[in-house]
């Protein structure tokens, strides 16, 4: 099963270049960043929530690991309830219904669609000035 899992979210060829496959000792500092994520989504696919509670990374990562993540992203998220600290849009653009947090306080709540539609809701003006900029 763990090897299943680490397949759907694209480690398998990290696993197969492991000298001892499973079985390898890992450091501190043996996973990339990406890596390190990847895995922590296998740990949630092997645990199977129907919850899944996320703080989006905001760490830099090179394309292809990028692409990767964002699929093992897809794959997590299908058929289980998430809740999303999100920093980028593309993130946002997954989402059912949006959540604003300012100062603690709820900004604002609603359907995606129906804040997007609403050039007066908070979301629709962080979308014009550009989510990444305002987040960042």
């Amino acid at each position: 099963q763990v090897v299943d899992v680490l397949e759907q979210v694209g480690m398998k060829p990290w696993l197969d270049g492991l000298a001892d496959g499973l079985e390898t000792k890992l450091g501190s500092n043996s996973l990339s960043a990406g890596e390190a994520q990847l895995l922590a989504f296998a740990r949630v696919f092997l645990a199977d929530p129907g919850l899944v509670i996320l703080d989006e990374a905001s760490s830099r990562l090179d394309p292809a690991t990028e692409a990767r993540v964002e699929r093992a992203l897809n794959a997590l998220l299908q058929k289980r309830t998430a809740i999303i600290i999100a920093h980028r849009l593309s993130t946002v653009q997954r989402a059912d219904a949006i959540l604003i947090l300012e100062e603690g306080r709820v900004r604002e709540y609603g359907p995606r669609q129906q804040l997007l539609a609403d050039s007066t809701s908070r979301f629709s003006q962080l979308l014009q000035t550009g989510l990444e900029e305002v987040f960042a």
